[in-house]
C-alpha cells in the first residue's frame, strides 16, 4: 500500500513540475574525513574528501507528497523534512570552493552532487586545524558564483594510529523502527528525533577514553542530513564525519531504498575506506540487529580481524531469535570481539579493546 501511494505520488509530481516556479536554492555540505596519502614515501601529503548537494525546493511537490503521505500513515508530517526528498538537484551548475590552501571551481554532477578531492602538505593541514576535545577538524565553504547561495563544510582528520567508532544510526542510536514501513515513515518525517537511552553518553565517554575520532554510517539519505545533524547535537553525541548515501526519484520507494543491496555495498566500501586509508588504527563497528549491520561487520571482520577491536549490535533482550543469528553470523569470529546491547547502560566504558 505504501509503494502505491508513493508511486501516486511520484506521478503527480512529474505532470506538475513543469508548471511550479522555482523556489529555494541551497547547498548541503557532508562532513568528511582526511586521510594521510599513503602513494608517496613517506606520506606527508593529505587527501581531504568534500561532499555535498546543490538543489532547488519546491513547495508544490512537497506539498503533494506530505498530504499522500499523511494519508497513509495518518499523522502530521514536517513538510520541511519532505522539501529536500523532493528538490531536484542542480545539475552541471559551478561552484567555488575555498577556505584551505587554495581555492578552486568545479561542477555538479547529473544529480546535483558535489564531490572533489583537495590535497594539504602537512603543514598545510597544520595550518587550518582546528581542535574541538579530541578531535582534530578543518573548514571550508562552497559557493555559487554571483549568487549570495553559500554552506561551510568540515573535514575530520582520521590519522593512521588511534581509534575510530564506526557507528550506524538508525536503531542503533536513533529509534526508527526500520522492521514497519510505517513506523521508519513516522520516524523519518515527523515530529523529533528520539535517541536510544545511554548512547551519547557511552560515546561521550569512549571519545574521552580512548581519545577517538568519530564516523556515522548510515542507511539514511543525505537529505536527511541537516535533521540527523540536529538530532545528534541536541543529544550531545560527539561530532565527526557523515557517510550516507542520496535518494532520487528513480528510487521510487523510500523504503526498499533504506532496504537495498546498495546499502550494503555502501556501508562496506566506507568501511574498507577508513581501513585501507589508516595503517595501523583500531575500529570499534556499532549496529544493530534489524537490518544487514551484522553480516556486514562479520564480512569485514574476516578481511581485516586484526583492525576491527570490537563489535557491538543492538538487539532487544528478550530476543533469543536474533541471538541465534547472531550466533551463526559471527561463528568465525571470537566471542571475545562481539556483543550485543539494548542501551547504552549495557556498554561497556573500559577495557574491551581486546
Amino acid at each position: 500500500m505504501i509503494s502505491t501511494f508513493l508511486y501516486l505520488s511520484l506521478c503527480l509530481l512529474s505532470t506538475t513540475s513543469a508548471f511550479i516556479l522555482r523556489n529555494k536554492e541551497n547547498i548541503i555540505l557532508i562532513p568528511t574525513a582526511a586521510f594521510r596519502d599513503h602513494s608517496k614515501v613517506p606520506s606527508t601529503d593529505w587527501l581531504l574528501y568534500n561532499k555535498g548537494w546543490y538543489y532547488e525546493e519546491n513547495n508544490v511537490q512537497a506539498k503533494i507528497l506530505e498530504k499522500s503521505l499523511e494519508l497513509v500513515v495518518k499523522k502530521d508530517l514536517d513538510n520541511n523534512r519532505i522539501k529536500l526528498f523532493t528538490a531536484e538537484g542542480e545539475k552541471n551548475k559551478d561552484l567555488c570552493v575555498d577556505g584551505l590552501n587554495r581555492s578552486m571551481c568545479t561542477k555538479t554532477d547529473d544529480e546535483g552532487r558535489i564531490k572533489n578531492t583537495f590535497q594539504l602538505t602537512d603543514a598545510e593541514l597544520k595550518q587550518f586545524i582546528q581542535a574541538e576535545g579530541n578531535t582534530a577538524k578543518l573548514f571550508y565553504q562552497a559557493s555559487v558564483p554571483n549568487r549570495n547561495i553559500r554552506a561551510t563544510g568540515e573535514v575530520y582528520v582520521c590519522d593512521d594510529n588511534g581509534v575510530t567508532f564506526i557507528s550506524d544510526i538508525d536503531d542503533t542510536i536513533k529509534i526508527t523502527g526500520v522492521t514497519s514501513n510505517t513506523e521508519t515513515l513516522i520516524n523519518t518525517f515527523s515530529g523529533e528525533f528520539k535517541a536510544v537511552s545511554g548512547m551519547s553518553d557511552i560515546y561521550q565517554y569512549w571519545q574521552k577514553q580512548y581519545t577517538a575520532t568519530f564516523a556515522y554510517l548510515t542507511a539514511s539519505p543525505d537529505q536527511l542530513y541537516p535533521f540527523l545533524r540536529e538530532f545528534l547535537d541536541r543529544e550531545n553525541f560527539p561530532t565527526g564525519s557523515y557517510h550516507m548515501r542520496h535518494f532520487t526519484w528513480l528510487d521510487k520507494n523510500f523504503i526498499s531504498f533504506f532496504m537495498s543491496s546498495d546499502y550494503i555495498k555502501s556501508k562496506t566500501d566506507t568501511i574498507e575506506m577508513f581501513i585501507n586509508n589508516t595503517v595501523n588504527r583500531t575500529f570499534v563497528l556499532i549496529g544493530d540487529i534489524f537490518q544487514k549491520d551484522p553480516d556486514i561487520y562479520a564480512g569485514i571482520y574476516a578481511k581485516y580481524s586484526s583492525r576491527i577491536g570490537k563489535i557491538f549490535i543492538r538487539k532487544y533482550s528478550n530476543d533469543e531469535t536474533g541471538q541465534q543469528r547472531l550466533e551463526q553470523v559471527f561463528k568465525d569470529i571470537p566471542k571475545q570481539k562481539w556483543g550485543t546491547f539494548e542501551s547504552g547502560s549495557d556498554l561497556p566504558r573500559d577495557n574491551f579493546l581486546v
